[in-house]
């Protein structure tokens, strides 16, 4: 590609990292995510390189909210039930199929900080969703800096300031340490006074504050995005901060704790979480799921029933 990917004309770039940001970009008309990717992507992803979900369409209830596997269908049949039923996929590391996508997410921040003076990213990452009309992605935060860019349909997203009562910091820390889930957050209605809400259309790419709630629904359509995480100092160091904070508030039950990221406090903390790596008490839990749908293009909701079993990540 020659050609600028995002459009930044209107972009206010000091906001960058600091408030939502939509910006226009032309990934929308790559092959890349073409059906025919998109199929042989979910044909060929390893088991542990992938989610399938479903769940009710109509709550924020996340205990409606199922893991399945794709089984032995091709992948043109797995679209074909996502495109009539209920059922969101995420495709991880699409790289280890089409070394494309390394390109194409290298090339992505390459541009970012070319742009953006103060932004310098690490540890990129690319991520594909497909989801079915109308579903859901429940209120939660992300650990890593993020971004999210529309291919097909339309999606609301809503975002939620990265604070009290939105984001409870013992909540954050346990996500951080590898002990909760990010959908565990507890979600109240009466948030969305407070949200800020974008419907993102093709060709739109959405970039909010670190750690930010947010949570997602689709509109009457199918919907083709993609995610793309990076690691900056900053976000490093918010991180260290968080997880000494952890650790502080486990071992010693202090409640009280700054996350802030700089000065002394911010390296006695950067101390405490090395020490508590180094002495191996950070062993990370695995998260387990229970496995109980196959995807099905001739089932109710594109999806049918087998005996659950669990798999771990």
């Amino acid at each position: 590609m020659t050609n600028s990917i995002l459009t930044w004309d209107d972009v206010d770039v000091d906001a960058f990292g600091i408030e939502p940001l939509k910006i226009r970009h032309r990934l929308h008309q790559s092959p890349l995510f073409s059906d025919e990717m998109l199929a042989t992507l979910i044909e060929q992803s390893a088991r542990e390189n992938y989610y399938v979900n479903t769940m009710d369409i109509t709550s924020q209830d996340r205990r409606t909210r199922r893991e399945g596997e794709t089984g032995d269908i091709s992948g043109q049949d797995a679209l074909d039930a996502v495109k009539n039923g209920s059922i969101w996929y995420l495709l991880m590391q699409p790289e280890q199929v089409d070394q494309r996508y390394r390109e194409l997410v290298d090339e992505i921040y390459d541009e970012m900080m070319r742009h953006v003076p103060h932004f310098r990213a690490n540890r990129r990452k690319l991520s594909i969703l497909v989801s079915s009309p109308k579903i859901q992605v429940y209120y939660h935060c992300d650990v890593p800096g993020q971004m999210l860019w529309q291919v097909r349909g339309t999606k609301r997203v809503y975002v939620y300031p990265p604070r009290q009562p939105f984001l409870p910091q013992p909540n954050l820390e346990r996500i951080i340490m590898g002990e909760a889930h990010e959908i565990s957050l507890d979600y109240d209605p009466a948030f969305d006074k407070e949200a800020i809400v974008y419907d993102l259309e093709p060709g739109q790419m959405l970039h909010w504050p670190l750690n930010a709630p947010h949570r997602i629904s689709n509109h009457d359509c199918i919907n083709v995005s993609f995610t793309t995480e990076h690691s900056t100092e900053a976000t490093r160091r918010a991180f260290i901060v968080n997880y000494a904070n952890g650790v502080l508030r486990r071992s010693l039950g202090i409640n009280q704790l700054s996350q802030e990221t700089a000065g002394p406090t911010y390296w006695a903390k950067y101390g405490v979480a090395g020490a508590y790596k180094a002495l191996g008490m950070n062993k990370r839990r695995n998260l387990k799921y229970k496995v109980d749908f196959q995807v099905d293009p001739t089932g109710p909701k594109g999806i049918k029933d087998i005996t659950p079993y669990e798999f771990s990540k």
